[in-house]
């Protein structure tokens, strides 16, 4: 059982593949996953954080203000998920997002706030709208960006040719 990892077959059809690559790629596929879900926790409290620094309120619904503050950071942190590595990582963002936009009120908010935590549940979605376009379309940005880059390629190999 003890194998040397440098030393191992790669699997039937899998070229170059070594257990070494493998490894690399999982943990930073798990680095970039766990930076989607910590972000998403930490700035989806930060959007209902920011509500009773800009108004009287601690709901981002009762603010406009603080709903707007709110609704741009986590969008615009969307988009750059979607831009830089794709919508599976924008999802886990927005998943980070829904439960600490659920566990913020809860922790720290009135008896009251804690009184409506199950209608809470159903509300904190429309807070994960934005968010979610915008890294939709950041993933659409990213796609549009590389097929103009191999456009220009092709165009400038074809000048190049003439």
């Amino acid at each position: 059982m003890n194998q040397d990892v440098s030393t191992t077959a790669a699997p039937a059809g899998y070229p170059g593949y070594t257990d070494e690559v493998s490894v690399h790629y999982l943990l930073y596929f798990m680095k970039r996953t766990y930076l989607s879900i910590i972000s998403g926790f930490t700035l989806g409290a930060a959007s209902w954080a920011v509500v009773p620094l800009v108004s009287d309120r601690f709901e981002p619904f009762d603010s406009e203000l603080g709903f707007y503050i709110g609704q741009s950071i986590l969008s615009l942190v969307a988009f750059y998920i979607g831009f830089s590595t794709g919508l599976k990582y924008v999802f886990i963002f927005i998943i980070g997002v829904y439960i600490s936009s659920n566990a913020y009120p809860y922790i720290f908010g009135s008896s009251e706030s804690r009184a409506w935590a199950s209608l809470g549940l159903i509300t904190a979605l429309a807070l994960c709208l934005y968010p979610l376009v915008f890294g939709i379309a950041g993933k659409i940005a990213c796609i549009g960006k590389v097929k103009y880059n191999n456009w220009l390629k092709k165009d400038a190999a074809k000048r190049g040719a003439t």
